[in-house]
């Protein structure tokens, strides 16, 4: 008796629709970061490492000295490597000194009036390359958060009310419900993070004036949330 009424009990317990909502929104990006990428060598280490620090600061003042805002201006990285040169003479690599690579980016918004003087002062200066990069501004990101969650629980319902209509049972309440955190789908990877971007690289010979390339892809943004009814 005990067997059988266990088995009854199971039988009666509610069934669940579980289903996947999902939303995408396109938006233009609002932000621009210009990376300048240069690099010093040295056979001395100290004396690599002094040069370098002369670099940044000298790129600084160039900026500043044109009216750029200094709070744009970021140091993202500084390394100093060995380099090793192959001896086909002695058949092996030999130490050649170091060099020290560091990328400066100056981020800033599309609507920058000084984005066309950046662009002069890398072009005509620096001999270096540099890539303009389009992204999304966090005011940007935190707003298609919460569009996107409302378009994805609003994909679920319509999905769950279908099914349910088709399979004649009713929705109950729900049970559980997993949210996927935003992704970016960009140009050249589809399962890109939110914070990357799509580049455009540069060389400092380019002729082409800032404002006619400024005008970048959508980011596609999309994201799911899964939510399971009882019926």
């Amino acid at each position: 008796m005990l067997f059988a009424f266990g088995s009854f009990a199971q039988n009666n317990q509610n069934g669940i629709i579980t289903v996947e909502g999902k939303s995408s929104v396109k938006l233009a990006p609002e932000e621009i970061s210009f990376t300048v990428n240069f690099s010093v060598k040295d056979e001395n280490y100290k004396q690599c490492a002094e040069m370098s620090v002369e670099k940044i600061d000298k790129i600084k003042k160039l900026f500043i000295k044109n009216g750029i805002d200094e709070e744009l201006i970021k140091t993202n990285s500084f390394a100093i490597h060995e380099v090793q040169k192959y001896d086909p003479q002695l058949r092996q690599p030999v130490f050649e000194g170091y060099e020290a690579n560091i990328p400066v980016t100056i981020r800033t918004q599309k609507d920058y009036e000084k984005n066309d003087k950046i662009f002069e002062l890398i072009k005509d200066n620096l001999q270096s390359n540099f890539n303009l990069n389009f992204a999304l501004s966090e005011e940007q990101m935190e707003m298609v958060k919460e569009k996107l969650i409302q378009l994805a629980v609003e994909d679920a319902k319509q999905k769950a009310t279908v099914i349910a209509q088709s399979a004649d049972v009713q929705l109950g309440k729900i049970k559980s419900i997993q949210y996927g955190e935003p992704r970016m789908i960009g140009t050249f990877n589809t399962n890109m993070e939110l914070m990357n971007a799509e580049i455009l690289p540069m060389t400092r010979n380019a002729k082409a004036d800032i404002t006619s390339v400024l005008s970048p892809n959508e980011i596609e943004m999309r994201t799911n949330i899964v939510i399971a009814w009882e019926i």
